[in-house]
């Protein structure tokens, strides 16, 4: 399996852009050896293919210094993937 971080950003359309929710993310997807990774995001498509989908966190696109989100999404999503690294390694 490889795994690998994916920023996204998310819709921020109408409500969403009112509310003041983030309107990113940091997901790692876990991808079986021969299968292709996934493009778009989706639970259900990933879960037909035997993909696994970590969502880190999510973050304001204007907002990623040191001690952002952001920041913190990523080292999550960074020890996830040296997990699975040394999970595979083994």
């Amino acid at each position: 399996m490889r795994a690998i971080i994916e920023t996204r950003t998310q819709s921020t359309g109408g409500a969403a852009r009112l509310s003041g929710k983030p309107d990113a993310y940091v997901a790692v997807q876990l991808v079986p050896e021969g299968v292709n990774p996934l493009i778009v995001l989706r639970e259900d498509s990933a879960r037909k293919r035997g993909i696994k989908i970590i969502r880190c966190g999510d973050y304001y696109t204007k907002s990623t210094g040191p001690r952002s989100n952001y920041a913190k999404a990523m080292a999550d999503a960074q020890r996830i993937v040296e997990k699975h690294e040394q999970k595979e390694n083994r």
